[in-house]
């Protein structure tokens, strides 16, 4: 998969996180956070560092409510980050009694997609009386059109709208294969369900089969502002007196745009992952719509009783406390990390009693709190 991931530390980052959860047992310096992540301890007298708990996508329900269940003995309090377009009213039910003790729902838009793709679907056309072919965009009728050769005749007329034949991307590469000459396929199995309508407008694109395939884009603000207000006014409907103001990028997939879109929607924090900002106490700042996060089984690896797994987990929060870390742990499914692993995983984080577990809208009012804005990222103190 070919994405585009969020500025932060980087590939070195990511390197020694995999090399501290290879290595046995975590000596000195290998703590899962890279050397490169320079911070300042945290000031004052509360906790010296912020830690949010999240698991990601609704079918993963009920395993975070049972660990939600198991942090609630520790005083701990995670995150769900919901995509909403399937939650039942049964759903919401079940996050309520957990939200009700403190615990977060958050925005993972609605329809589980990546909010700045890159290109959405690949095309070419070839006919052999043909000269040359044409795919255009056309925003205001709704529609995709394929033409051939110049005057242009059109082959093909693809309606883009919600109430058409080809509302999704899916739906619409499908169609694209039925037409006689074209060739048409996903950029990535993950854009399937992006709304076709969010094509970007676009006079002419040459996808004469002399090009290859040739890609067609998103408008990447107006597909990002309806996954993510979807998915905000879901939450805030699903779990009535709640705000949703927190975002987890599905895919750890965000740019530019999609992180300006949620703060014009209210959201004052997002989620990524090894890219992501770690520490607060960083001399560069810390950007809070960039939250790193790892997961445990990279981290500390896959067997909580070992004696290796105890000492990655302590020398991680050692590191955390040094450089005033403000991130997250977070996993998928079971297949990832189970209820069990998360069990047995608590004890160990609780036994730290310098550092706070809260959810991802915690961590970020503890950031706005603490440190000043400048130019879009938050100093410490000591840090300017």
């Amino acid at each position: 998969m070919q994405f585009r991931f969020a500025a932060g530390f980087g590939g070195l980052l990511l390197a020694v996180l995999l090399f501290a959860a290879a290595s046995v047992p975590a000596p000195a310096g290998a703590q899962g956070l890279s050397a490169a992540t320079k911070g300042a301890p945290l000031p004052g007298q509360g906790p010296r560092a912020y830690v949010n708990i999240v698991i990601d996508d609704l079918p993963n329900l009920e395993l975070w409510s049972r660990l939600a269940d198991d942090c609630d003995a520790f005083g701990m309090k995670t995150t769900l980050a919901l995509n909403t377009a399937k939650a039942t009213p049964g759903d919401y039910a079940v996050m309520a009694k957990h939200v009700a003790n403190g615990h977060e729902i958050a925005n993972h838009t609605r329809d589980h997609v990546p909010v700045a793709p890159g290109g959405v679907v690949r095309l070419r056309y070839f006919d052999p009386r043909a000269k040359s072919a044409a795919a255009v965009v056309d925003q205001s009728a709704g529609k995709l059109r394929i033409t051939v050769d110049d005057p242009p005749r059109t082959v093909a007329e693809l309606d883009l709208s919600e109430e058409g034949r080809t509302p999704t991307l899916k739906q619409l590469v499908e169609a694209l294969n039925d037409v006689r000459g074209v060739t048409a396929e996903l950029g990535d199995p993950y854009y399937a369900n992006i709304h076709a309508r969010f094509l970007a407008e676009r006079d002419r694109v040459d996808i004469f089969f002399k090009n290859g395939l040739v890609p067609l884009y998103v408008n990447v603000a107006e597909h990002a502002r309806y996954e993510m207000a979807g998915g905000k006014a879901d939450i805030e409907a699903g779990l009535p007196g709640t705000a949703c103001q927190s975002m987890v990028y599905p895919f750890l997939v965000t740019d530019a745009v999609s992180r300006q879109v949620a703060r014009e929607l209210g959201l004052t924090c997002g989620r990524v992952g090894t890219a992501g900002f770690a520490a607060l106490g960083a001399p560069a700042g810390y950007d809070l719509m960039q939250v790193y996060a790892g997961k445990p089984r990279d981290l500390f690896g896959p067997d909580p009783a070992s004696p290796e797994f105890a000492a990655k987990v302590e020398a991680f929060l050692k590191k955390l406390k040094e450089i005033g870390g403000v991130c997250c742990l977070y996993s998928h499914g079971p297949d990832e990390f189970t209820n069990d692993q998360w069990k047995a995983l608590l004890p160990l984080l609780a036994r730290d009693k310098d550092v706070a577990y809260v959810t991802l809208h915690g961590l970020a009012a503890y950031v706005t709190s603490t440190a000043r804005l400048q130019d879009g990222r938050y100093f410490l103190p000591q840090g300017r």
